[in-house]
């Protein structure tokens, strides 16, 4: 066996006979060095992969959990929080607002509670505790959501065998979004829109490809087209596949004019190429919205317009002007048709001229 020339003694190798080769890491516990197997090459290991395997089990002994312990009956839903959080699981562009969700909402409910003192029970009072203050169905749901996935991550890293929950039931929450922008409201808004250039290219990338706003926040001048005048689109909700997107003759002339100096990994819908982050489009398109939203509570998710607005818009427009149902779901990339169906009502073929003549003679 011999050490790792990359990364020293911390990931050993060990070269089989057959040509296949096993990793083994070692690291620090309770004072004694422990030397682990990883696996081999041939089931997809490499060094790197055992490293991170490393890293992550001292994080997790930093937090207090030593993972050759039997008995977790001290392990503290904080410490087991603070491992997800650290883990390669939740290193992604929503560790942080989970970890503030975390920091106000759930911390001090659950965190000094051990493991195994939680239950069904605790959830239900939690739920009504957060509703008395004011917080959505929707909001709770998600913060529920954080609970179960720390506890699967646990399960997981084999820091507990099993949950301590039963069946929590979340709240039904009505989260279809009713509400598109007409013609006109259209107009208005690309007349709010038009002397300011980021905006400007979000909105009518938005309004004519159906994309999610990160996807167009990532589309880059390579992922033009020049051939079909098209863009690709990454859609982050399947994995990060990309399919394509149809701007208008008039939309895509902006974006090639606007990216002509830029160079092939440059965002579109930026000033100088530079990643444009969503905070920066949110919270101007948040107050443009306000004319549009004047009378609607803040929490009519349904009839409320936000950037989501904007694709809804796409599809039901599309929908309005008799677009085939299969068409629209390709443009949106959805994955299932039943995702689609609802626009559906829009067509003018959806029977309502058939009701107007009915009893007519």
């Amino acid at each position: 066996m011999v050490a790792s020339s990359r990364y020293g003694s911390k990931v050993q190798l060990n070269h089989l006979q057959c040509g296949d080769i096993s990793y083994f890491i070692t690291y620090k516990s309770n004072r004694k060095t422990v030397f682990k197997k990883v696996g081999k090459k041939s089931e997809g290991i490499n060094e790197k992969k055992a490293i991170d395997l490393r890293n992550q089990i001292l994080s997790e002994l930093r937090h207090g959990v030593d993972l050759s312990q039997k008995s977790v009956k001290t392990l503290t839903f904080d410490r087991l929080a603070g491992v997800y959080f650290s883990s390669n699981a939740a290193h992604n562009k929503s560790n942080e607002k989970y970890q503030q969700q975390y920091d106000l909402h759930l911390k001090s409910n659950f965190g000094d509670l051990t493991i195994s003192t939680l239950d069904d029970s605790l959830i239900y009072e939690f739920q009504a505790l957060k509703l008395a203050e004011g917080l959505a169905k929707s909001t709770v749901n998600i913060l529920v959501k954080l609970i179960k996935r720390i506890i699967g991550h646990g399960i997981e890293r084999g820091i507990i065998s099993f949950s301590p929950f039963k069946k929590i039931k979340m709240f039904r929450v009505e989260n279809t979004r009713l509400r598109f922008l007409s013609q006109n409201e259209v107009s208005e808004l690309n007349e709010n829109i038009k002397d300011d250039l980021l905006l400007k290219l979000f909105v009518k990338i938005a309004l004519s490809t159906g994309a999610r706003a990160t996807s167009i926040l990532n589309i880059q001048k390579k992922h033009i087209n020049f051939e079909t005048r098209s863009v690709l689109l990454k859609d982050f909700k399947r994995g990060g596949m990309m399919y394509p997107g149809y701007p208008d003759s008039e939309t895509f002339e902006m974006i090639v004019q606007h990216v002509e100096k830029f160079g092939a990994n440059d965002q579109i819908v930026s000033i100088d190429g530079a990643a444009t982050k969503y905070q920066k489009v949110y919270t101007k398109l948040t107050k443009i919205f306000e004319q549009f939203n004047q009378g609607i509570a803040a929490n009519d998710r349904a009839n409320k317009v936000v950037i989501h607005t904007l694709r809804h818009t796409f599809a039901s427009h599309l929908a309005i002007k008799d677009t085939p149902i299969q068409k629209i779901q390709k443009l949106l990339n959805h994955k299932d048709i039943k995702q689609t169906m609802k626009y559906s009502k829009l067509s003018p073929d959806s029977g309502k001229n058939n009701v107007e003549d009915l009893y007519k003679g």
